[in-house]
């Protein structure tokens, strides 16, 4: 055989094992390779910020990595594009790398935590979990696309078939997906074409884009890993600013369609790109940005090798496919394989499906957490107890924003418990208030605080409830009112407050007669819901009358009267008691007199109809979350 062909084999079989050991092995650690692995996606805290209940969000998945040799070892013996193309069908296929663990049959095993005050606090699970393809109408519930082309001179051969993957994702979208696409050639940051980001409503304009797309005429050498660096910290950086795309989905997905050419470029190397998967793993862009929300970012490399292929190995190139492959974090969601020429149409469907199945493992799963740590850095664990295979747990966001004032995290009030209660033993001014739930002041009485709400006032639209000093300036003035409720006693699970000893926080009248409350907690600066829906608003009734107090002075006057007509009888005057009266006998006390209407004809609202001064108050001038009156 000659020489120039054995190093074409040599070249050719050492390129194409470095291949499938960068894109399954290294993807995949021997250590763990034979346990499930639980991986956390992403941690949404707008549940429970929009509602009165707190809870948290996570999109996650368990997922064990098969062997990859018995994953393609049907492509043993093959040759060439024969070979390639059996590894690229292989890797394609539904669980053949992959095995997806079903979470409804070891949620009672999970126990998620966060870290507050250097403790692990456990959340509950809420609701049923549904499978990410089961749910995607629900609100929040889609993918950011991004969808990054080669348009450069070098890969003016593939284009088509580029375009074809591409417009295969498009039609894939789903209802809460949202997608930009990026055609890029040698610039940084100066793009061939972009669209912005578009709703499933306007995937008019992606396709609009994709037709009138065409490659660069113009050869430039480039670093490749510079401009799909830039390309993500561009989109994703841009996410949420546009008025039509406000609402962010969860999960996040990287698409990128090139041939990896990048000519000497240092950066654009297997190695280099492997470090730039890890850098997606964590989610943070840029990684030194402290304050940025943790969002894990896998993305699916499509390589498309040149459509002329020359004898000496140039058909899996090292340096290209190192790089490309070495993209797709497959540990999150990744995903590599090869289109060759005039394979885009067909490829482009089956590649799809085969990310959308492994998106399809992730589980939807709300939790119930009643703690969060003060500061805007959380901690959280993943971890599961007595599963058969053990499940390796997920403790990577450690010290991350997710993107919510803990201040604004409602206390985990008891609602239905807490009304029962009332129902049974309706509220009174100068009475007690039992407040179950799940609190977090440990209890530290001196941490709950109660504020009673004015009959005739409602809350301030135009309040902007995370006005921290407008809240402090609402309480004060409640307080001045003398609508502070002090906590008697306070635990885990309840507090005993009591009510203040004034009729205004009677709302309604009869049976109908209600008081609404906001629950305070000092230590965390947070409380319990304060608008319309979401405040606390329990049975009450009026003052009931002393009857016992009454009862206690009328025996009481009636005693001293007894004993003074003894001591008149028998007393003074000498002669054992025949001496004669200096005076009449007193006449009878009667204790208290008519008393006026419980508080003095009334309180109705304040002057003004609120919390002092005249016209409607700002935020701050009622109780916390602004509250003006309701007109009469």
């Amino acid at each position: 055989m000659p020489r120039v062909a054995l190093a074409s084999r040599r070249t050719l079989v050492a390129a194409f094992s470095a291949l499938v050991a960068a894109a399954l092995v290294l993807a995949t650690p021997r250590a763990a390779r034979a346990l499930p692995e639980a991986h956390v996606l992403r941690i949404d805290p707008r549940a429970g910020t929009s509602g009165d209940a707190p809870i948290l969000t996570t999109l996650l998945e368990i997922v064990q990595f098969n062997s990859p040799s018995d994953a393609l070892s049907s492509c043993n013996g093959k040759k060439g594009n024969a070979e390639l193309d059996c590894w690229s069908d292989a890797v394609e296929k539904d669980g053949v790398l992959w095995t997806g663990f079903d979470f409804t049959k070891v949620q009672q095993n999970a126990f998620f935590t966060a870290k507050v005050n250097g403790a692990d606090v456990p959340a509950k699970l809420e609701g049923t979990p549904l499978k990410w393809g089961d749910a995607q109408k629900e609100p929040n519930v889609g993918t950011a696309w991004v969808v990054a082309i080669d348009g450069s001179q070098s890969a003016a051969d593939r284009f088509r078939d580029a375009q074809e993957v591409a417009y295969a994702f498009v039609k894939a979208m789903q209802p809460n997906d949202l997608m930009e696409i990026i055609e890029f050639d040698s610039h940084d940051h100066q793009y061939i074409a972009d669209s912005k980001w578009k709703s499933f409503k306007e995937r008019d304009a992606l396709v609009k884009l994709l037709d009138g797309a065409a490659p660069t005429k113009v050869a430039q050498d480039r670093s490749l890993f510079s401009i799909l660096k830039n390309v993500i910290a561009d989109a994703y950086g841009n996410l949420g600013n546009y008025a039509a795309t406000q609402t962010i989905p969860m999960h996040q997905a990287f698409v990128v369609l090139s041939n990896g050419y990048a000519k000497a470029d240092a950066g654009t190397t297997g190695p280099a790109a492997e470090a730039f998967s890890q850098y997606l793993n964590k989610g943070r862009f840029p990684d030194d940005n402290a304050a940025q929300i943790k969002t894990p970012l896998p993305v699916v490399s499509i390589w498309l090798p040149p459509h002329t292929i020359s004898p000496i190995g140039d058909l899996v190139r090292n340096n290209e496919n190192q790089f490309m492959q070495s993209l797709a974090n497959v540990k999150i969601g990744g995903f590599f394989s090869v289109v060759r020429a005039g394979q885009g149409g067909a490829k482009g469907t089956t590649i799809v499906n085969a990310v959308r199945k492994r998106f399809n493992s992730m589980y939807v799963v709300k939790w119930r957490l009643a703690c969060l740590a003060p500061t805007p850095e959380q901690s959280f664990a993943l971890n599961f107890k007595n599963t058969t295979p053990a499940i390796i747990g997920d403790s990577t966001f450690k010290d991350v924003p997710i993107g919510v004032d803990p201040s604004q995290w409602p206390l985990d009030i008891d609602m239905q418990r807490t009304q029962d209660e009332a129902n049974a033993n309706p509220i009174f001014p100068g009475g007690k208030l039992k407040v179950f739930g799940d609190f977090c002041w440990g209890g530290d009485k001196n941490r709950a605080e109660a504020y009673f709400i004015p009959a005739g006032t409602r809350p301030d639209p135009n309040t902007n409830s995370t006005d921290i000093e407008a809240a402090k300036k609402a309480m004060q003035t409640l307080a001045q009112q003398n609508m502070h409720g002090v906590a008697l006693e306070a635990a885990d699970t309840f507090a005993t407050f009591q009510v203040p000893d004034e009729d205004k926080l009677l709302d309604g009248s009869g049976d109908n007669t209600v008081a609404h409350v906001i629950i305070y907690d000092n230590g965390a600066r947070r409380g319990s819901g304060h608008d319309e829906k979401t405040i606390l608003t329990v049975k009450a009734t009026k003052k009931p009358f002393p009857w016992l107090l009454v009862a206690g002075a009328g025996g009481a006057v009636m005693v001293l009267g007894v004993l003074l007509v003894v001591l008149m009888r028998g007393g003074g005057g000498g002669g054992g008691g025949r001496g004669k009266r200096t005076a009449p006998p007193p006449q009878p006390i009667v204790a208290g007199g008519p008393l006026p209407p419980y508080g003095g004809g009334g309180y109705g609202p304040p002057p003004g109809g609120q919390y002092g001064g005249g016209g409607a108050p700002p935020y701050g001038q009622g109780p916390p979350g602004g509250y003006t009156p309701n007109p009469r």
